[in-house]
């Protein structure tokens, strides 16, 4: 009893560290984007280089990470990356300019970039075996409880006190969380004397519906391109969610709302994807999201200021988010060995920050071309979905 409530206190302290980095300063910053671009006077080219700035901070950052987590221990590492992410926040509050923006951004990529599920599923892989993916989702369903009354909550308080306090109000949140994680985070089990069943001191099964065989190298010419498509559908597809609804006509309150509804979904969902997985496969589970995020996106294209169809769009496009999100780490997981999984964990999260990277400034681009309509780049974000799916599913046949 004693290892399953410190293997779920760390399982916790993770999902804080998830919860700021990437949840509160990556789905919930989406709030913020329309009143930085009104109130400065941005174009939408201007907005999307924000995000693709902390985009390419990020990605810069995770080729270090195994050296950062080598010389700080996760537990130090992942608790100064919530402090960086407070830090990028005060800057933020603080900017006048687009540079002061730009500055902001990097500061938020590297704090995102070093408390991304890479070290997350590293750690968790160390304290879990049985209960592995159901874990991983309960860790990176907390990025969907960012946008559970959270969007709406920081639209009162921008409208009401401002911007630049409702940013550092923000930070103090961040930085408060990032202490509770450092209580919390422990780096290996036998620090503990712990080998009970549920942490990793016992041996991997073999066999058994959820065990793949390692990754063969004609594997990684599908999974490149696919892993730059997962970035491309799931971190700019969400990162520009807020734009695309006010290119749509939606008001902000409405926005905000279809914000929240989406991450209400998006908790369930990823927290129904480990189940599933855990129950019957990923294989399974990877059929049932990637078509759920498939239709939300279509709905939303479709939606054409029509209120209903925009927060059912919202509602299946969030919880179709577990395919790529929770679904990246298992495959991270489940499709190598032991001894090389720490290798393909970072490979696998780098591939996906290169994809967002990479298509967060033609986001941007495209709607500028197209009168400002963000619909052609969404409909592309469902081309990528079912290529994604394809592909995964080829290789989980055939490995």
């Amino acid at each position: 009893m004693q290892s399953n409530n410190r293997a779920w206190l760390v399982c916790l302290g993770c999902a804080l560290v998830l919860f700021t980095t990437s949840g509160l300063c990556v789905n919930a910053f989406t709030v913020y984007q329309p009143y930085i671009l009104r109130l400065n006077g941005f174009s939408n080219t201007q907005s999307s280089s924000i995000i693709s700035l902390r985009s390419l901070f990020s990605f810069l950052t995770m080729f270090l990470t195994g050296f950062y987590y080598k010389r700080l221990s996760y537990r130090i590492g992942l608790s100064l990356a919530g402090a960086i992410a407070a830090l990028s926040l005060v800057l933020f509050g603080m900017a006048g300019s687009f540079r002061s923006y730009c500055l902001a951004a990097a500061v938020m990529g590297i704090g995102y970039g070093l408390g991304t599920m890479i070290p997350i599923t590293i750690l968790l892989t160390r304290w879990f075996i049985k209960r592995r993916t159901l874990a991983l989702s309960i860790c990176s369903s907390v990025t969907g409880l960012s946008t559970l009354g959270i969007p709406s909550l920081l639209t009162a308080l921008i409208e009401a006190y401002g911007l630049r306090l409702t940013f550092f109000i923000e930070a103090a949140l961040v930085l408060l969380m990032a202490l509770i994680a450092f209580l919390l985070l422990r780096d290996r089990p036998e620090q503990f004397a712990l080998c009970d069943a549920e942490v990793s001191q016992k041996p991997e099964k073999t066999g058994g519906p959820n065990t793949v065989h390692c990754l063969r190298p004609w594997h990684w010419l599908l999974l490149i391109p696919m892993l730059l498509l997962t970035g491309t559908m799931n971190y700019t597809g969400y990162s520009h969610l807020t734009v695309f609804s006010a290119a749509m006509g939606f008001s902000a309150p409405v926005i905000a709302l279809g914000i929240t509804i989406s991450g209400i979904a998006m908790t369930i969902g990823k927290l129904a994807y480990g189940a599933v997985s855990e129950k019957l496969s990923v294989y399974q589970g990877n059929r049932i999201f990637g078509m759920t995020a498939l239709i939300g996106i279509l709905i939303l294209c479709g939606s054409g200021g029509h209120v209903p169809a925009y927060f059912t769009g919202m509602l299946f496009y969030g919880a179709g988010l577990a395919f790529t999100s929770v679904g990246l780490a298992s495959w991270s997981a489940e499709l190598s060995s032991a001894e090389q999984r720490d290798r393909t964990v970072r490979i696998f999260q780098i591939g996906y920050s290169a994809g967002g990277l990479i298509s967060t400034p033609l986001t941007g681009f495209s709607a500028d071309i197209c009168n400002g309509s963000y619909v052609p780049a969404y409909l592309f974000f469902a081309l990528c979905c079912v290529l994604i799916l394809c592909t995964i599913q080829f290789i989980y046949r055939h490995s």
